[in-house]
């Protein structure tokens, strides 16, 4: 084999492991994502300060939100976000909701008011 040749074998091979540790560096490890959905936190936030007043039996508003599918339609079209932030007219009526159960509702939103992660 040839000077040239033996150079180019040991370019190869140097790109090659040098490319793969590249890659690798490159390549964070997958963090686990934690997604909040209805039933893993914004049911409990609804449960414990909205549904006395908006359920089945008392629509106050027209609103109801004691399950999924009523409590996406509010939280989709902003009205309940839009509420429970209204200094003026809060949501629940005896104040604002504290920061972090609006931050829960708003993470809700944020992953996509999904019901559960499934």
């Amino acid at each position: 084999m040839n000077s040239i040749g033996f150079i180019l074998i040991l370019c190869m091979f140097g790109f090659t492991s040098c490319e793969r540790s590249s890659l690798s560096e490159l390549t964070p490890e997958l963090e686990e994502v934690n997604v909040v959905t209805y039933e893993n936190t914004a049911r409990a936030i609804l449960d414990n300060a909205c549904v006395e007043c908006h359920n089945v039996n008392e629509q106050t508003a027209g609103v109801r939100l004691d399950a999924y599918d009523f409590a996406f339609i509010e939280a989709d079209n902003g009205r309940m976000l839009a509420r429970m932030t209204d200094p003026t007219n809060p949501m629940p009526p005896s104040g604002n909701l504290p920061d972090n159960l609006i931050q829960g509702i708003i993470d809700w939103v944020d992953d996509g008011i999904l019901e559960n992660e499934n």
